[in-house]
């Protein structure tokens, strides 16, 4: 069961840092990485504004978001049932001279 555990925070662990390496990447588009022509994204076809460019990292940001969000839950709902399951069994378990 503490393997479990271990790869639940793994798993944590990965998926904030994959949310700070994707803050820093927002983070120096925005912070001004200009390409020559003073827009955000060098090298980009032209007839692409950097409204567009913002809204459509900000829209994929929010899925990889929702994205998390989902899977962390699957996880703990994953984590409850298995913890409940150990209870259970641990419980059936006790001595039947116990007290409690």
């Amino acid at each position: 069961e503490t393997l479990g555990v271990a790869n639940k925070a793994a798993a944590m662990e990965g998926l904030q840092q994959a949310i700070r390496d994707l803050q820093r990447r927002v983070d120096a588009l925005e912070q001004g990485a200009t390409g020559d022509d003073g827009s955000l994204v060098p090298g980009r076809k032209a007839g692409t504004s950097d409204a567009q460019v913002l809204k459509k990292v900000s829209t994929r940001l929010q899925d990889f978001e929702a994205q998390l969000t989902a899977q962390l839950s699957n996880m703990q709902s994953d984590f409850d049932k298995k913890l409940s399951h150990v209870n259970r069994g641990a419980s059936s378990m006790r001595p039947l001279d116990a007290a409690g």
